[in-house]
C-alpha cells in the first residue's frame, strides 16, 4: 500500500475525529439552556494525574490544566506546606472533594470558573455568649478590575480578624461588621493575579473597589540559557522576549529579518538578495574586526549552526547569497524568541555567545481531553518595487554630445546619456534597429524587466497528548517567487515536538525538524556577469529594455551585446540562459532525558545533532560574451555540528526565605565539514549542463573538523525573593588552537533588587528593579588549522602536472582566544496601575587580543599573519517603554518604543599600522575610507594645472556602516474582535558607498551631470601652487569630465538612515458561536502589509538597506542590488 494512500487514511480519520468532536460539542451547546447542566458537565470530567510533595498551587494547576477551568482564590486560605495526591479517572466532583475538604475550603463553579473560599466557622451553641448582643451592619460592594469588568471569587477580610466572605459571579459581596469594630476598620481585598488592596471602611456602608493586575515582571518566566525558564523578576541581565505570533502574519522568508525594531540593541538587516536570502542580525555593536559578529542562534536550549553562505560567481563579478541557518526555521513552529545581549546573560554558552545569544523555543504540544488540535496557517502575499531613482531626461544615448549613428557606436555607448537632446527623431540602437530618441525612463525599465513577487506559506499542524505523553506535528510549505522571473525559494518543513513521562521522575523529549530548501536561479547582486540588475538600472536613458529581449540570438545562441564590456552580460540573458540550483537537506535532531531526584533536584542529558548536506550547481552556456565556450561549477558539502550536555541542577528555599539554585555541568562540540568541488569549461556539446561535456575540469576536494570541550557552573541565590546574586563560570578548550593557549575561563557575577518589594516606594510604582551584572566571554574566531602553515596543489602548473603552493600567510601558533569583558547595569519599572513600563539598560563591551590578519613587508616572503592585537569597545544605552493608555472591556490600546545608541571604537591596532585619518584606530570599525577633493587652507577647491581636473584629496574617513542608532515604535488595538497593529523602526547615523550610484553618475544618467551639457561648464579655484585657476570644460568634453569624478568616493557616499513602517496588520477573529456550524474553534483572518512604506530617507535613489553581504562586518559598501519590495496579501488561520 503506498505511502500516499495510508497519509489520506490518516488524513481523513483525523478530519473523522475532530468532525465528531465538532458535532458533539454542538449538540451540547444547543441543548443547555441553564447554567447548571454546564457545571454538571464540567464537573463529571474524569481526572487523572500523580504529584509528589508539590505546593496547592501546582495541584491546582495541574487540574486547571486538565479540566479547562480556573481557579479564583485567596493564596492565603491554603497553609504552606506540600502535599501528595494521586487520581485515575476521577470525576472532578470528587477530585476537588478529597483536594479541599481537609484544607475546609469550599467552592462554588461559576461558567467555567471555581471559586474557592474557606468554609464559614460554625455558630455558638445556645448557652454561649450570654453578654448582650452587638449591633451589626451589612457592608455591601462590588470588585471590579482596572476595566469595569466584575471580579469573581475576590477574598474580603476585616483586618485583624478570621471574618470575611468572598464576591460572587457579579463581583458583589455581603459583610457584616459590628459597629463597635468600625471605628478604624480596614478591609483587605485580594486576588490572584490581582496587587492586595487595603480600603479603610469608616462611615461607608457600599463599596466600589477596583483592583489592578500584579507587575508582569513579578509572575512572567522568560526563556534563559540552555532552554531553563527563570522568573523575569530574578534575572540580573537585559533579557527581552518576543512570541512566535508576532512573527507569523506579516512574515518574512528569513526569521532574523523579522527582528527588525523589535529589539533595543538588536540591528537586524535584509540582505538586498531576493527571496531565501541570509540576515545579518548584531546585537550591541562589532566586537571583531575579522571575525564572525552575529550571535549564536540556540533552539531549544542547544545551539545551532547559522554561517551565512555566498559564492562569487564566475566571472569574478556578482555574488549569489545562498542563505544562512536560520532561513531554514519556520515561523509557526516558533513558541518564542528571547535575546540575551549582555555577557552575564550569555555567558554559561561560553566561547559561541561572544555576541549575544538568541533563544528560540518551539512550539510543543498540548494535553486534550479527547481528540487532536489541528490548525491551519496560511499566508499569501504579493511583492511589488516601490522605490525607483531619479534620473535626468534631457539628454539621451551617446557621448561627446552626440547620438550613435551606427550600430557599433550604439554598442559602445550603450550604457552613456552623454548625447544631445532628445528630440524623438529616430535613431540607431544597439540592434542596428532604428527607434526614437525619447525618454524611456528606468521606472518603466524596471516595471517591465521585473514582474510581482508571491509569497505562499501554508503550514499544518497537529497537536495532542494525554498524560503521560504529548506532541505536536507541524508540516509546512513555503513557496517563494523572486521578482525576478524563474529566480525562486522554496522550502518544505516537518516538525516534531515530543515529549513522554517515562514514570514518576524520568521524563523524555525529543525535538526533531527536517527541511528540503531549493534556490532556483538566485540573483546575482552587487557587480557584473549574473547580475541582471546591472543592465536595468545603467541602460542607456532612451533604450527600451524589452528590446533587450530574448537576450540571444536564438539561431546562434549567441549574447546579445548591448554595450561594449562584455562582462556586464545582457540582463535577459543574465535572468533566462546564465542558471543555477542549489538544494539542502537538513535534520535537527534533540534529545533529553531528565531525571528528578528530588522535587528539587535533577540531571538532565541533553544530545542534539545539526546535519546538512548542500549541494549547488551554476554554469554559463554557449554563446556568453564573456565566456564563448561557457563554464560550469559545481559543489557538495556535509556539515554537520554535535553537541551533548549534561546538567545538575539543584533549587530549594531555607526557611521560607533564602533562595538557593545551583547547576553544574559539561558541554562536548564537535563540527564536521566535508567538501567537493568542480571547476570547469569549454561545453563540447551546446546545452548539455554536464561535468561529462567540459573539455577542461578542475576538482578539488576539502574538509575540517574542530571542537570543544566545556564544563561550567552555576549559582542563584535570593533573599525573599527581593535581593538576588547570580554567579556563573565556564571554561573552554578550543582545538583550533595550540595547547597552553587553547582554554579560557569566563567569569560573571550579577545582582538586582526588587526596589517595590524592599522599600516603601510612592503608590504610582508598581515595581521596580534595579540590576547590574559583570562577565567574560571570549572566543577562539579562527577557522580549523589557521595557525598551521597551509600548503595546496595548483593543477596543471608545471608542464601539466600539478605544483605544490604555500599559502601567502604566515601561521602564527601563539594565538590566543579572543576575550570580550561586558558590564551593564539597568533599572526596570512600571508605574500608574501597570499601564506604564520602563526598562533603561547602559553597558559597555570591550573586545582584547582581537584576532586581526596584519599586513607584513612582502620581503618576508609572505603578505600577511593573524595577530592577537584587536581591541574594541563598545558602549551605549538602550531604552524600551511600554505604555498601556487605553483598557476597557471592548477597546485596548497597547504601545511601546524601544531606541539603542552604540558607540563603536577601535581602542589598538598592530604595531606599525597607519594610524591618523587613514587609520581606523580611535575610530568606528565599520567606517569606510576614502578620497575626495583636496582644498586649500581658505577652502578652495585645488586644481591640477596640467590635466585640469580637480586634485584628489588625502584618504580620509567617509562615514561608517552601522548605524548607531536604532529604534523601534508599535502601537497594537483591539476593538471586540478587531485588532490592529503597526511597527515602526528606524536607523539613523550611517552612510554606504554607492558603486550603483559612481556608475549612474559616470554615465550621465543623473541629474547631477546635466550642468555643463548646453553651453560647457567653468571651473575656479586656485592650481596645487596656490595661483588662481580658471577652466571651461566644452560641452562635448562633458562625458569625460564627470566620468573623471567617479574617483572622488564622497560624492558617491549615500546616508542610510531612514524611518520605515515597517509592517501593519487588520485582523478580525470570528466568535467561536458563529464558527460551531463549520466545526471550527478558531478563524482569523488578517490582512498584512510588510514594508510599506518610507516616513523618512535621504537616499535619492535607492532603497538605504542595502546589505550586500551577511558576512561583511561594515556593512559600508553596496553595488547594485535587487530592488526591495513592499509586500502585502492576506493570512488565515484555523482551528478545529
Amino acid at each position: 500500500m503506498s505511502k500516499k494512500i495510508l497519509s489520506n487514511r490518516a488524513l481523513r480519520k483525523i478530519m473523522r475525529i475532530a468532525l465528531y468532536q465538532s458535532v458533539l460539542s454542538l449538540a451540547f451547546a444547543t441543548i443547555m439552556n441553564a447554567g447548571n447542566l454546564h457545571g454538571q458537565r464540567i464537573l463529571e470530567q474524569k481526572i487523572s494525574f500523580r504529584l509528589s510533595n508539590v505546593e496547592m498551587e501546582k495541584v491546582l494547576d495541574k487540574i486547571e490544566a486538565q479540566a479547562k477551568v480556573k481557579f479564583m482564590y485567596n493564596p492565603h486560605i491554603f497553609p504552606a506546606q506540600k502535599y501528595s495526591f494521586r487520581f485515575e479517572g476521577e470525576e472532578l466532583a470528587e477530585v476537588l472533594r478529597q483536594v479541599l475538604s481537609p484544607q475546609k475550603v469550599a467552592f462554588e463553579l461559576v461558567s467555567n470558573r471555581i471559586i474557592l473560599r474557606k468554609e464559614p466557622s460554625p455558630p455558638a451553641l445556645p448557652g454561649q455568649g450570654l453578654h448582650e448582643a452587638p449591633v451589626i451592619r451589612n457592608i455591601t460592594g462590588k470588585v471590579s478590575d482596572e476595566t469595569g469588568a466584575s471580579l469573581p471569587g475576590v477574598n474580603v477580610l476585616l483586618k485583624g480578624t478570621q471574618r470575611g466572605t468572598i464576591t460572587d459571579a457579579g463581583g458583589r459581596f455581603v459583610l457584616d461588621v459590628p459597629d463597635s469594630e468600625r471605628n478604624g476598620a480596614i478591609l483587605v481585598f485580594s486576588f490572584v493575579g490581582f496587587t492586595t488592596k487595603e480600603v479603610p471602611l469608616g462611615n461607608e456602608t457600599d463599596l466600589n473597589v477596583q483592583l489592578v493586575p500584579e507587575s508582569k515582571a513579578l509572575n512572567e518566566v522568560v526563556v534563559t540559557a540552555f532552554g531553563m525558564e527563570r522568573k523575569r523578576e530574578s534575572l540580573v541581565y537585559s533579557v527581552t522576549e518576543v512570541k512566535g505570533e508576532e512573527f507569523t502574519q506579516a512574515r518574512e522568508v528569513n526569521i532574523g529579518n523579522a527582528l527588525t525594531g523589535k529589539i533595543a540593541g538588536v540591528n537586524a538587516t535584509s540582505m538586498a538578495s531576493g527571496p531565501g536570502g541570509s540576515s545579518r542580525v548584531v546585537i550591541r555593536g562589532n566586537g571583531s574586526l575579522n571575525g564572525n559578529n552575529q550571535p549564536l542562534y540556540v533552539v531549544n536550549g542547544m545551539p545551532i549552526s547559522n554561517r551565512p553562505a555566498t559564492v562569487l560567481d564566475q566571472a569574478n563579478g556578482a555574488t549569489t547569497d545562498l542563505g544562512d541557518g536560520i532561513t531554514s526555521l519556520n515561523p509557526d513552529d516558533i513558541e518564542s524568541i528571547s535575546v540575551l545581549k549582555g555577557g552575564a546573560a550569555a555567558a554559561l554558552y561560553g566561547s559561541q555567545a561572544a555576541n549575544g545569544v538568541i533563544l528560540i523555543t518551539t512550539k510543543k504540544g498540548v494535553k486534550l481531553n479527547k481528540g487532536i488540535g489541528i490548525e491551519l496557517n496560511s499566508n499569501f502575499t504579493v511583492g511589488s518595487i516601490y522605490i525607483f531613482p531619479d534620473y535626468q531626461y534631457e539628454y539621451g544615448q551617446g557621448t561627446l554630445g552626440a547620438r550613435p549613428t551606427t550600430q557599433g557606436q550604439a554598442i559602445s555607448t550603450g550604457r552613456l546619456s552623454f548625447g544631445e537632446k532628445m528630440d524623438g527623431r529616430p535613431y540607431v540602437q544597439f540592434d542596428g534597429v532604428e527607434r526614437p530618441y525619447s525618454p524611456v525612463h528606468v521606472k518603466d525599465n524596471i516595471k517591465n524587466f521585473y514582474k510581482p513577487s508571491t509569497n505562499l506559506v501554508n503550514t499544518l499542524s497537529f497537536s495532542g497528548g494525554g498524560e503521560r505523553v504529548t506532541y505536536r506535528l507541524s508540516l509546512s510549505d513555503l513557496q517563494s517567487n523572486s521578482i525576478l522571473k524563474g529566480s525562486g525559494y522554496k522550502r518544505q518543513t516537518a516538525n516534531l515536538n515530543m515529549k513522554a513521562l517515562l514514570s514518576e521522575k524520568l521524563s523524555f523529549d525529543t525535538q526533531i525538524q527536517y527541511n528540503y530548501e531549493l534556490g532556483i536561479n538566485r540573483p546575482g547582486v552587487d557587480y557584473v556577469g549574473t547580475n541582471a540588475a546591472w543592465g536595468v538600472y545603467l541602460l542607456a536613458n532612451t533604450v527600451d529594455i524589452r528590446n533587450l529581449a530574448p537576450g540571444y540570438d536564438p539561431a546562434t545562441g549567441r549574447e546579445v551585446e548591448w554595450q561594449h564590456v562584455n562582462q556586464a552580460t545582457n540582463p535577459y540573458f543574465a535572468r533566462d540562459r546564465m542558471k543555477n540550483k542549489d538544494r539542502t537537506n537538513r535534520v535537527i535532531a534533540q534529545t533529553a532525558l531528565t531525571y528528578n531526584i528530588t522535587p528539587d533536584f535533577f540531571i538532565k542529558a541533553d544530545f542534539m545533532r545539526d546535519f546538512s548536506n548542500w549541494s549547488e550547481e551554476d554554469y554559463y552556456p554557449i554563446g556568453t560574451a564573456f565566456r564563448p565556450l561557457g563554464t560550469y561549477r559545481s559543489m557538495d558539502q556535509v556539515s554537520t555540528r554535535s553537541n551533548a550536555r549534561i546538567i545538575a541542577n539543584y533549587n530549594t528555599v531555607v526557611a521560607d526565605r533564602f533562595g538557593i539554585g545551583a547547576m553544574v555541568g559539561g558541554n562536548w562540540e564537535r563540527d564536521m565539514m566535508s567538501s567537493n568541488s568542480l571547476v570547469g569549461s569549454e561545453f563540447i556539446i551546446p546545452d548539455w549542463i554536464s561535468a561529462n561535456n567540459l573539455r577542461v575540469i578542475v576538482p578539488s576536494k576539502g574538509y575540517s573538523s574542530a571542537g570543544t570541550n566545556s564544563v561550567f557552573a552555576s549559582a542563584d541565590l535570593n533573599y525573599d525573593e527581593t535581593y538576588y546574586l547570580s554567579l556563573t563560570g565556564r571554561q573552554d578548550w578550543f582545538s583550533t588552537l595550540n595547547p597552553g593557549n587553547n582554554k579560557i575561563f569566563y567569569p560573571s557575577i550579577g545582582g538586582s533588587i526588587i526596589l517595590s518589594k524592599a522599600l516603601n516606594l510612592p503608590q504610582a510604582i508598581n515595581y521596580a528593579k534595579l540590576r547590574g551584572s559583570w562577565a567574560e566571554v571570549g572566543s577562539a574566531t579562527v577557522a580549523a588549522y589557521a595557525i598551521n602553515q597551509l600548503y595546496s596543489f595548483r593543477p596543471g602548473g608545471h608542464l601539466g602536472m600539478p605544483v605544490q603552493t604555500s599559502s601567502s600567510a604566515i601561521a602564527n601558533p601563539n594565538l590566543r582566544p579572543l576575550t570580550s569583558t561586558t558590564s551593564e547595569i539597568g533599572i526596570d519599572a512600571q508605574f500608574f496601575n501597570n499601564r506604564f513600563g520602563i526598562d533603561l539598560t547602559f553597558y559597555q563591551r570591550v573586545n582584547t587580543d582581537d584576532i586581526v590578519s596584519t599586513g607584513i613587508a612582502p620581503s618576508s616572503g609572505a603578505t600577511s599573519t593573524l595577530l592577537n592585537v584587536g581591541k574594541i569597545r563598545n558602549k551605549g544605552i538602550e531604552l524600551l517603554l511600554t505604555f498601556n493608555p487605553i483598557k476597557t472591556p471592548d477597546f485596548s490600546w497597547n504601545t511601546s518604543f524601544n531606541m539603542a545608541y552604540n558607540q563603536n571604537r577601535v581602542l589598538t591596532l598592530a604595531p606599525g599600522q597607519p594610524t591618523g585619518p587613514a587609520s581606523l584606530l580611535g575610530k568606528d570599525s565599520s567606517t569606510r575610507f576614502g578620497r575626495s577633493y583636496q582644498y586649500s587652507p581658505d577652502g578652495r577647491l585645488v586644481y591640477n594645472s596640467i590635466s585640469k581636473y580637480a586634485m584628489l584629496g588625502p584618504t580620509e574617513p567617509l562615514g561608517i556602516g552601522v548605524p548607531p542608532y536604532t529604534m523601534g515604535f508599535e502601537n497594537s488595538f483591539t476593538y471586540r474582535n478587531f485588532n490592529f497593529s503597526a511597527l515602526i523602526d528606524a536607523k539613523f547615523g550611517n552612510k554606504f558607498f554607492s558603486v550603483n550610484k559612481q556608475y549612474m553618475w559616470r554615465f550621465g544618467l543623473l541629474k547631477e551631470t546635466l550642468p555643463g551639457r548646453e553651453n560647457g561648464l567653468t571651473v575656479t579655484g586656485v592650481d596645487e601652487k596656490g595661483a588662481e585657476f580658471s577652466h571651461t570644460w566644452p560641452a562635448t568634453h562633458m562625458a569625460t569630465y564627470y566620468n573623471n569624478d567617479g574617483q572622488y568616493q564622497s560624492n558617491f557616499m549615500v546616508d542610510g538612515s531612514f524611518a520605515k513602517l515597517r509592517s501593519v496588520i487588520v485582523g478580525y477573529n470570528f466568535p467561536a458561536i458563529r464558527l460551531q456550524s463549520v466545526k471550527l474553534t478558531g478563524l482569523n483572518l488578517s490582512l498584512v502589509a510588510r514594508n510599506l512604506l518610507f516616513l523618512y530617507r535621504n537616499s535619492e535613489h535607492f532603497d538605504p538597506e542595502q546589505g550586500i553581504n551577511a558576512n561583511n562586518n561594515a556593512q559600508n559598501a553596496a553595488g547594485v542590488m535587487m530592488p526591495k519590495t513592499r509586500e502585502i496579501g492576506l493570512n488565515l488561520r484555523l482551528s478545529f
